[in-house]
């Protein structure tokens, strides 16, 4: 893209010098060197753009910490970006008893979560979602098994939250999600969010070189960088794909980011590895339907560093070297490296995942359109000598489903599965043996990109808060602490004034929001207590109004 850094992976700001840089038409480009904090390296910054066609050619001296200094060269042409025509998706009209409301929280209005199934065997761990596309805000949001918010920060109204869950940056245990804007196109355009276990933004990670962050991916490394994706419109021959000569297709980005600089590591582009005939998808190529001839949905790190991603619209998975940005392997689709046994065969697939025995997991939409409903979540074990791919086990849900966009399958402690249902609101739990043994639905409309059942312990910034309502002469207060994972009861206090309270009951948890009976009084407060009855926190005290 013309707004492009160049990045130096692997050699360190002060080992490098002379560094040229010439476009064929704009010329040299002064810069300035910035390094990484995740790992050794840096990026040289221009201080002006390149323009869209042109030829780059860089020159640098490199003198590693022992041996002779080194000359570096590269070559690159920066692509030609094209103007499309954005539109949003319409949200799914549902009724009140799709959304839930709190009188403590009333600016909190998440979507219901319906538990149809909930049996013994189910693994430990809360359910992380982002609900959008339906009735209620969206936003990340966490839910128990009985189907009651544990957390959920509404996100401003146009944008949603996709790929919620926990992981691991500097050594503690965090949130991360998406937000931004979702496009008709399937993709998205925002950031990545880091949050601490007090639910405190601590960063946000940006793509660079002029694109946007998409959601389908963000993951974060031991070492503090994170890959994430972007979707970038730019101008190609079709021809190979049947289409215009010079149309427009969406070329898949993926960028390594340090998070701490927002500097981009490392950079790959679908089109300098697929060509776009590799599509199951049909080239239009117009400003009004840009050719997404790939869309990339997943991506993985294997303990040697290769990358696993999925392409939805080759019906691929591919192994890459990120040394080289080559592939190693392809896995299904039109050149699939790999001979398919019965039942390995998916399509529009998603959240391809290596697992600790070697085999790949992944979610098989089979739409949309349909091709081999239903979906179901599926598990390949490779043979890499014999060059062979058999179907190690699959999980559909009773009844089944087909979904036609997004899904996850996550593999849980003691061998079990949580599948997300893609583009249905629908998630459901299966235990080792493949029995369902949880299974559960947001409103109609309503979607979550993907999945996740996982341990979290929540401790917010926040003080807990009430509200107290009166009617026909009896008194409630509503007690409330959004994130909260270890509160196991409420204790009421009141009394004649703000210091002067006493503790009058203690109420067990019920619930997102504890409704408490309360006697008549000019000032109310709650503690939180944990299951031993020491206290948490504390409330502001409040006088009833009305």
């Amino acid at each position: 893209m013309p707004r492009t850094q160049i990045s130096f992976l692997g050699a360190s700001a002060s080992s490098l010098s002379a560094i040229s840089v010439v476009g064929s038409s704009s010329g040299h480009h002064r810069g300035r060197l910035r390094s990484y904090a995740a790992a050794t390296g840096a990026s040289f910054l221009p201080s002006k753009p390149f323009r869209p066609g042109e030829r780059v050619t860089v020159h640098a001296r490199w003198r590693p910490s022992k041996g002779r200094t080194l000359r570096l060269s590269d070559t690159f042409t920066i692509a030609s970006p094209a103007v499309i025509t954005l539109t949003g998706f319409p949200a799914t009209p549902g009724t009140a008893t799709d959304v839930q409301n709190f009188v403590s929280q009333p600016s909190l209005h998440p979507p219901v979560l319906t538990v149809r199934q909930a049996s013994a065997g189910s693994a430990p761990g809360l359910l992380f979602t982002g609900p959008f596309f339906g009735p209620g805000q969206y936003g990340p949001a966490i839910y128990d098994n009985a189907g009651n918010l544990v957390w959920f920060r509404p996100v401003p109204a146009g944008e949603d939250a996709a790929d919620f869950r926990t992981q691991s940056y500097r050594g503690k245990s965090v949130l991360t999600w998406w937000q931004g804007r979702t496009v008709s196109f399937g993709y998205g355009l925002g950031k990545g969010v880091i949050a601490d276990d007090r639910y405190k933004t601590i960063a946000t990670v940006k793509t660079g070189n002029g694109l946007a962050a998409d959601e389908h991916e963000f993951k974060l490394t031991p070492q503090g960088s994170a890959y994430i994706m972007a979707y970038s419109p730019v101008t190609s021959s079709l021809a190979s794909a049947g289409g215009p000569s010079n149309g427009i297709v969406l070329d898949c980005v993926i960028q390594q980011i340090d998070v701490h600089s927002g500097l981009v590591m490392w950079e790959w582009h679908s089109l300098g590895h697929v060509d776009v005939s590799e599509s199951f998808s049909k080239a239009p190529g117009l400003a009004t339907n840009p050719f997404d001839y790939f869309h990339i949905n997943s991506l993985d790190i294997d303990a040697h560093g290769n990358l696993l991603i999925s392409a939805r619209n080759t019906w691929a998975l591919y192994q890459i070297n990120p040394r080289t940005g080559g592939f190693a392997w392809r896995l299904g689709g039109k050149k699939s490296t790999f001979t398919l046994g019965p039942g390995v065969q998916f399509a529009y697939q998603h959240n391809a995942l290596w697992l600790p025995n070697g085999q790949i997991s992944l979610y098989d939409d089979e739409g949309s359109p349909p091709v081999k409903p239903p979906s179901r979540g599926e598990l390949v074990k490779l043979d890499p000598k014999a060059k062979t791919a058999t179907l190690a086990a699959q999980y559909v849900r009773t009844p089944s489903l087909l979904s036609f966009c997004c899904g996850s399958a996550q593999a849980l402690p003691g061998g079990g599965w949580m599948v997300g249902w893609g583009g249905l609101p629908n998630l459901t739990e299966f235990n080792a043996q493949g029995q369902m043994v949880f299974d559960a639905q947001l409103p109609r409309g309503d979607t979550s990109y993907r999945v996740y059942r996982q341990v979290w312990r929540g401790q917010p910034s926040q003080p807990p808060t009430i509200a107290v309502r009166s009617a026909g002469g009896a008194t409630a207060v509503y007690a409330s602490w959004n994130g909260a994972t270890d509160v196991a009861s409420w204790q009421l206090l009141s009394g004649p004034s703000a210091a002067h309270l006493s503790a009058v009951s203690t109420t067990p948890k019920r619930g997102f929001e504890t409704v408490i009976p309360a006697a008549p009084a000019a000032f109310y407060a709650v503690r939180a207590l944990s299951p031993s009855g020491a206290v948490l926190a504390s409330s502001h005290t409040i006088k009833p109004t009305g």
